[in-house]
């Protein structure tokens, strides 16, 4: 049987996260996928122990699986903030194995133009791989919609290394083939064999360029009118709007994708909806 997890949106301390898992458990979720920035866990790039531990005591308590996300702002291309980025994400692998959590989701964000910058960007990540099958967590590195996936895959290609997969997310993929051009469906089909975890979320499909060109002022628009415009990413429950999710499950079983489906949307706008997307999500996989 499939496992569905959900996302952690709207959230942005212990006490309302603890209270969202207890409602995801409530509803029939299996796992919730936590990210690591909503309560200090990290500081300047250094792990915060006790609070782990009041992490880990605080979710072990509401019985569900557990996979991470990466905090946002994460930058292991910066320039002249390398290191206090480099030592959070090995913090927050570290955070992982503190509070039993196997799974750790990357972003691997627009490349850089700088060949120095993107050696840099993979010896850290592999070094982060080899740090984190030590600690019993696997690395996953998703694919952005202000990317083209090809940079995404080869990178798990390379490293083939058993704690590096890739972290396939639907609605970015969509995205990203309307902007570049290529066919969603054969890129599903070239990553469905490196897949290890799956980001579940349905948009239109309308690029925003501005996400490219001026991305502090895209991130001012309001969610709110973004949604009711169909504008870029904007995370919509599964098999709501354009993107193909049946091919997409479907080519993941082909390859015997026993992984986790995580459904990654603003899950806090849709509460009263939130046990009907569910069985909704669950009952695709089961029955495609």
């Amino acid at each position: 049987m499939a496992v569905i997890g959900i996302n952690t949106a709207g959230i942005n301390n212990i006490e309302s996260l603890v209270h969202a898992i207890r409602e995801h458990k409530e509803n029939g979720f299996d796992l919730v996928e936590i990210a690591l920035d909503i309560c200090p866990l990290i500081i300047g790039g250094n792990i915060n122990s006790s609070y782990v531990h009041y992490f880990h005591q605080q979710i072990k308590s509401c019985g569900l699986l557990y996979s991470a996300h990466i905090g946002t702002g994460l930058n292991i291309r910066s320039r002249d903030q390398f290191e206090v980025h480099k030592n959070a994400l090995f913090a927050s692998i570290d955070v992982c194995s503190g509070a039993e959590i196997p799974a750790l989701v990357l972003h691997f964000e627009e490349e850089s133009p700088y060949s120095y910058i993107e050696d840099r960007f993979y010896e850290t990540h592999y070094k982060a791989a080899e740090h984190a099958a030590k600690r019993g967590v696997t690395l996953f590195m998703e694919n952005i919609e202000v990317e083209n996936y090809r940079p995404v895959l080869e990178m798990v290609k390379t490293f083939n290394h058993p704690h590096f997969k890739m972290n396939l997310d639907f609605g970015h993929l969509y995205l990203s083939a309307q902007h570049f051009g290529y066919s969603f469906e054969d890129a599903v089909r070239d990553c469905a064999p490196f897949v290890g975890h799956c980001h579940l979320n349905d948009n239109p499909g309308m690029f925003d360029p501005m996400r490219l060109s001026n991305f502090d002022l895209y991130r001012t628009k309001p969610m709110g009118m973004r949604i009711s415009f169909g504008e870029g990413d904007i995370h919509m429950p599964p098999f709501s709007c354009n993107v193909p999710l049946e091919f997409g499950i479907q080519e993941l079983k082909k390859h015997n994708y026993h992984g986790i489906y995580v459904c990654e949307y603003y899950n806090h706008m849709f509460k009263p909806f939130n046990r009907e997307i569910q069985e909704q999500v669950r009952n695709k996989i089961d029955t495609l």
